[in-house]
């Protein structure tokens, strides 16, 4: 996932909470290409939204620049990214939505807004985003890997690495939450 070692991102961003402009500079050099991947990835999966690569990493990072989040690692860092780029996808539908007349109305196939590499609309990346809340009330860990690995381009080894599970764990609750989500839907 990431060119740079977690040593010299984590010292970074360490740096940057002491204080040091330099460093956050660095650090955004250092990601960047990482972030436009994760960006990439996720319009891959999301046809219907108008940002490229560049604008959606673009925005994800100016995002997370305006935040005092304490990122404590590069593993959190990746995730703090997934999280900024799943709200720029989302505020993007969002406006689309709101520019259309009764484009809230719209029926959305369950199989393919839970087949979440194929969202095809902004009435189905929304509900997926409003269902996606309510299994993190419920199941954060299972909305965070959903989270990690559609909208921060994760596989399921690095998702087990950033949560501390195993891979069995990251399958077993990715089917669970993918089970949730569908529910969560169809009500």
């Amino acid at each position: 996932m990431a060119e740079s070692g977690e040593h010299d991102v984590t010292q970074l961003i360490a740096s940057w909470r002491a204080g040091d402009d330099a460093a956050r500079e660095l650090l955004m050099s250092l990601v960047y290409a990482n972030v436009r991947a994760i960006a990439g990835q996720s319009l891959r999966q999301m046809p219907g939204a108008t940002l490229s690569a560049t604008d959606l990493a673009h925005e994800a990072l100016i995002r997370m620049l305006g935040t005092d989040a304490p990122w404590e690692s590069r593993k959190h860092f990746y995730h703090v990214v997934a999280q900024a780029t799943r709200q720029v996808l989302v505020d993007g539908a969002r406006k689309r939505m709101a520019q259309k007349r009764g484009s809230g109305a719209e029926h959305v196939e369950l199989d393919a807004a839970l087949d979440l590499g194929t969202v095809q609309s902004d009435s189905t990346l929304v509900r997926l985003n409003g269902a996606l809340d309510a299994l993190a009330d419920n199941h954060s860990r299972r909305a965070q890997m959903v989270e990690l690995v559609y909208f921060g381009g994760l596989n399921r080894i690095e998702v087990a690495a950033t949560l501390d599970v195993s891979e069995g764990t990251v399958d077993r609750d990715l089917r669970l939450a993918r089970a949730w989500l569908r529910a969560a839907l169809e009500a």
